[in-house]
């Protein structure tokens, strides 16, 4: 009898104590104005991917709309026109070529910077004939790892690590040693949007207004901090913003400026 008693114990106990599921992505607020989100690209590699909408709209409308666990602000784009100046490759099909835009190619040939903002950083997804996923951060020439072939591209920048190009990703042009032009406020403090590698873990670090950073504060905290393998800028300033679950994040707090494109994960 005391057995029986005891085996029913045991049981019910195993029915009512609940599952709890392992988180998806792993969230960290280790500074005022610093979230670090951490995702397992071996076991959700396959639910990350770029997004890009018909008309410039906010990170959280594209929450709202779909069936996505986060979605963060993704590459650089037109305010006036709407239109991308980022490559962008979703499903192996191009969505976004920024040489395929006159004005924007006209512009830059004439500020001798077209092949280098063209050459900015991306973040790859590739695939080999096994359907595995391997990500990389590379420049946008650089040629495809061998056996693998590219899924998705999310290009941006500049790169953060290895090593920072400013001048060679056409973000700052000197003139006598002096700084004749730069781009997206890179060489000063704003909000930024950080995407790295380390293992197989993917890293989307936001910086807001409570915490500002330069490129080479980016690069000190990518390197030292995270110590990540691989990292590059998204879109920065106004354009920072994630959501995910309950966590509704813009640049100037909750404030979200529309946008083009993004990076999301999938449920």
């Amino acid at each position: 009898m005391k057995k029986k008693i005891l085996s029913l114990f045991i049981l019910s106990m195993f029915v009512m104590t609940p599952v709890i599921a392992k988180e998806k992505i792993k969230v960290d607020n280790p500074q005022n104005g610093i979230y670090v989100f951490k995702i397992n690209t071996k076991k959700y590699g396959s639910k990350i991917k770029p997004y890009v909408t018909a008309n410039l709209t906010t990170p959280q409308k594209v929450y709202e709309q779909n069936c996505f666990d986060l979605v963060v602000n993704g590459g650089f784009f037109d305010v006036k026109s709407g239109k991308s100046v980022s490559y962008t490759t979703i499903d192996s099909k191009v969505v976004s070529d920024p040489s395929n835009l006159p004005e924007l190619v006209g512009w830059l040939k004439k500020e001798e910077r077209l092949d280098k903002v063209l050459s900015r950083s991306e973040l790859r997804i590739l695939e080999n004939d096994r359907n595995k996923l391997k990500f990389d951060i590379a420049r946008h020439n650089d040629p495809v790892k061998k056996g693998y072939h590219i899924k998705h591209v999310l290009q941006a920048g500049p790169g953060i690590i290895p090593c920072v190009d400013l001048v060679g990703e056409g973000f700052v042009v000197y003139e006598n040693d002096r700084v004749k032009m730069q781009s997206v406020d890179i060489l000063k403090r704003r909000e930024r949007t950080l995407i790295g590698l380390k293992g197989n873990n993917l890293y989307i670090v936001l910086f807001t207004k409570d915490h500002k950073v330069d490129a080479n504060e980016l690069k000190q905290y990518a390197k030292d901090t995270l110590k990540l393998k691989k990292a590059m800028a998204l879109d920065g300033g106004l354009s920072t913003a994630i959501n995910y679950k309950d966590m509704n994040i813009g640049s100037l707090g909750k404030y979200q400026r529309r946008v083009k494109s993004f990076l999301v994960i999938e449920r």
